[in-house]
């Protein structure tokens, strides 16, 4: 793999990670009503803003400086520049639910829909900026959109797991088991575009699928049915799931710009 992959594999992994995770949670947890209190509850967002700060490093690093960085905002219509905005937004949105929720203890649900708003545009900006890559044919195909979003969503629900209340776990798990299925198939989807241009990696890609959504999958079934425990299974699908991510979008990235 070279090091011009690195960067954007660790953006899109780590800032899909983290919107994923937060938009899981609002659909599932704390957009529905206050869940049950926890002293802890600060630490979701704290997780998901050290992500998504982690992503950004990760795109100064691909971009070379921070002036670089800087221009890349400078045009509204470019997709760099979308997800520079889509980015800092959800940023700003996590600072104000980490100071809410560590204040007061729980979140905020009219800010968790906002900052889901943020990570969808977040997901969808990051998607389209590989979609628009008229060049490379491995990147640019409608096959990308759903590649990235379920794969954000599948392994962000997973990521969501860990932090999910006792009283909303189910619902958590549930949204697993959907997710990793809608993840898969749309793995599916890319491997067989690639396959159709020429470009064998169904191996590697069926690799992170039984890893990642596959495993995944099982697993939350597995807790659902009682056969494994809360913790154990929270730590499984997590590991999974980042595991599986990984491979895949490393095989999505050496797919348009080469080992």
């Amino acid at each position: 793999m070279s090091m011009e992959i690195l960067p954007l594999l660790l953006f899109t992994t780590c800032g899909g990670l983290a919107a994923g995770a937060y938009a899981v949670d609002t659909l599932c947890v704390s957009g529905h009503g206050a869940p049950a209190a926890s002293k802890r509850a600060w630490l979701f967002p704290l997780t998901c803003l050290v992500l998504l700060g982690v992503g950004l490093l990760g795109t100064l690093a691909h971009l070379g400086q921070p002036l670089r960085f800087i221009n890349g905002m400078m045009n509204p219509a470019s997709m760099i520049s979308q997800e520079s905005y889509w980015a800092i937004a959800f940023g700003v949105v996590l600072v104000a639910d980490l100071v809410l929720t560590k204040t007061k203890g729980e979140p905020n649900r009219v800010l968790r829909w906002v900052g889901t708003v943020t990570a969808f545009g977040l997901m969808t900006a990051m998607s389209l900026a590989y979609f628009d890559a008229l060049g490379l044919p491995g990147w640019n195909t409608a096959a990308t959109l759903p590649f990235f979003v379920l794969g954000d969503l599948g392994a962000g629900a997973a990521l969501a797991t860990l932090f999910a209340p006792a009283d909303r776990a189910g619902e958590v798990y549930r949204a697993c088991i959907a997710g990793a299925i809608a993840w898969a198939v749309s793995v599916a989807a890319y491997a067989l575009y690639l396959a159709a241009i020429g470009m064998e990696a169904t191996m590697a890609l069926g690799l992170g699928a039984l890893i990642g959504p596959v495993a995944v999958g099982v697993v939350s079934a597995l807790h659902l049915g009682g056969k494994l425990d809360a913790k154990a299974a929270a730590a499984a699908v997590c590991a999974l799931a980042v595991i599986g991510l990984v491979i895949v979008r490393a095989v999505f990235f050496m797919a348009g710009i080469g080992a």
